[in-house]
Order: C-alpha cells, then structure tokens, then sequence
C-alpha cells in the first residue's frame, strides 16, 4: 500500500462532497436541460477527481435541472487515486485519470470501456479526442475525455534571476522556501530524472532512479509546500509566498487575475525536456450509483460549463463545441494562447504513467519528504 493511504477509512472516503451553492455566475448562457428529473433517476454519486474539473455554480445549477449532483472526493495524484480505488471499488462511481493510467485501471478490472458515442454531448468534442489508441479497448472507450496541458514552470520575474531554463531552477538555493509543486510523488521524481537525463521518467533504472532522488535531496529546502491543487499553486503564486512553480497552461492568466493585475509571471518549458497528460472520467466498474453517471456527463460536458471552465481554470479542454463558444464571447485571442484550438499536441508529450519504475519512484519520493 502506498503509505499516504494509511488512515484512509471508508467512511472518511465518502464523506467528502461538493458544496452547491449560489447563483450561476457563467460567462454565458446556462446550456438547456438535456434532461428532466422526472425523466430519469435522481440522486447522488461519488466522484474522485481533481479540484477543477467543476465548479459549484455548475453543480449546483446541474442538481437544479436534472436531480443528479456528486459527492467529490478530491484526488491529488494517480498512484494515489488508483491505489484508493483498489480499496473501496464500488463504493465509487466515477474516477479521473491521466493518459496512461486509464488503461492500467482497466487491466485491473476497476473501470467499465464503454461508448462514449452514446452521449449526445460527445459531438462537440474534437473529434482526435474520440479515438486516442491508448483509451481505446474491443469493448469501447476507456473515459469521457476532459482536459490536457504539459507541465512547465513558473516562475516570478521580480525574484528570479537570472532568466531560467532548466528544471535546476526549482533547486537553486537562492530560491530555499519558494518552490510550490504538486504532491504528486511519481510525477515529481519525473520531473527529477528529466533533469538528471533519464530516458524514460517512468521507466527509470535503479542508477536514474538514484540520481533523481539526489536531486530531490536538493529540492526538499526549496519546497514552501506540497499542494493537494492547482489552486493551492496559483495562491501561492499570487500572494507571492511562492517564486517558482510548476502548472499546466493558463497559470500565469490565472495568477495575475487572483492577484488583480499585481503579479506577471513568466513561464518556460524545461530545455531537458517535460512530461504532460489528458485526463479522462472514468465509469467504476460495480458503482453503485452508476445510472447516475451518463445523465450527469449528458448535462455536465455541456460546451458552455466547459468554456467556463477554462475560463476559471486556464488549461485547455477536448471540447470543441466549448472552443467555439469561447469565440463567440470573444476569448479566442486567450483561448488560441493556451492551445485550446490544438489537441493534436497531446500527440508530442511524454505522458504521465505508470511504469516499471512507479514503486521506486513513490519510495524515493517519501524517503525524501516523508511519507
């Protein structure tokens, strides 16, 4: 068991939810109810997922038009979450996960494949979104796609100097107590054997392994904290606690609207080289609330939610339909910016995984900083 699951009870796992509350605040138009209560089963489910793949508005107007609102548990890093699944199977019904990890869920027998053609809303994705190889299995489609960035760095021009490049910047010791990255033990030793040259960040020898978990050693004074989110990043970022960081694309739109105009960040991609994902929602396979999942994703990938999405959370999304609202309301100059127009880039990341190397990694990690 990886050791950040311990204490984790069954009854602490569920009782996790999204609060719902107040008036919708979209840039455009709530989309048409697809559905109505009356029409289908109501109800509540369970959903592990990373804090921006909604937002209250959203859910709260969902619950509101067709019955059907989730209990969110907030997941941090795949090994984690799939490790969590293991344990409580069906008492979750719908997980999220990145690139890779999708079809070890499947191999496991966590996850049902299924068509996602069967929902009218997955029309307005790209259609590149819709036959990805890895996601796809003689049974059907591994998740409803959602998101993907790679992963670059931040960083604050007031206190950075000079420009940086390179991943070293996160172990400078000019920067002890302003480095923020996620707690997301595998990806950050992928970020550690990207700079110390591993071939394959997922696939490390034991010698890459070792030389990233030096660099790591380096890192550990830096770190101001390990976030659980994305938006413990931007905080961070924003009330300038924190001088460099890593984040998907948008990040730096994001910060400076949290800190009113007040901190420009630039941003870099790494000259060795970074990782990146696209995540997916997952159908649990056994859920007990699994009637509920289709309904949800009907009304909850809605072009409009999604466009808004993107607007409160930077990264670009696979849904064209909500590419297109963007430009009707005007942010197509924001939304080309961070790709949002280009999916084919997935086609170029290297992709977050697991790999032979994902239980050294996890170790290496909390020798490091704990366990």
């Amino acid at each position: 068991m990886d050791p950040s699951t311990k204490g984790l009870t069954r009854r602490r796992f569920l009782q996790a939810s999204a609060g719902t509350v107040g008036a919708v605040a979209m840039s455009g138009a709530l989309p048409a109810a697809r559905l109505l209560a009356q029409d289908g089963p109501t109800g509540t489910f369970n959903w592990m997922t990373w804090g921006d793949h909604s937002y209250p508005e959203q859910l709260d107007a969902i619950q509101q038009q067709i019955g059907i609102s989730p209990s969110i548990t907030e997941l941090a890093d795949n090994a984690d979450g799939f490790t969590k699944l293991l344990e409580v199977r069906g008492q979750l019904d719908m997980i999220s996960g990145d690139a890779l990890w999708n079809p070890r869920y499947y191999q496991e027998g966590l996850i049902e494949a299924w068509d996602i053609n069967s929902l009218d809303v997955a029309k307005n994705l790209y259609p590149l979104a819709r036959e990805f190889d890895i996601w796809t299995v003689p049974e059907g489609y591994l998740g409803f796609p959602f998101g993907w960035s790679p992963v670059q760095i931040y960083y604050n021009p007031k206190f950075v100097s000079p420009t940086p490049d390179s991943w070293e910047v996160m172990l400078d010791p000019k920067y002890a107590g302003s480095v923020v990255t996620e707690n997301q033990p595998v990806e950050v030793t992928a970020y550690m054997g990207k700079l110390t040259g591993a071939a394959d960040p997922y696939n490390m020898t034991d010698d890459e392994l070792a030389a990233a978990k030096d660099a790591m050693q380096l890192l550990k004074p830096n770190i101001l904290k390990l976030t659980q989110q994305a938006s413990e990043t931007w905080d961070a970022l924003a009330d300038e606690s924190a001088w460099v960081a890593t984040a998907n694309l948008g990040a730096d739109e994001v910060v400076n609207e949290l800190s009113n105009g007040n901190v420009q960040l630039e941003v870099f991609t790494p000259k060795e080289g970074t990782i990146g994902w696209m995540d997916a929602e997952m159908i649990v396979k056994g859920g007990a609330n699994e009637a509920l999942i289709m309904p949800f994703l009907e009304q909850s990938m809605q072009p409009e939610y999604i466009a808004e999405n993107f607007l409160r959370y930077g990264r670009p999304l696979f849904n064209e339909g909500a590419y297109k609202v963007l430009v009707d309301g005007g942010n197509q100059e924001r939304a080309d910016r961070y790709l949002f127009n280009k999916p084919e880039t997935v086609l170029t990341m290297t992709l977050k995984g697991p790999g032979s190397s994902t239980q050294g990694a996890i170790e290496a990690f909390n020798e490091v900083f704990g366990a």
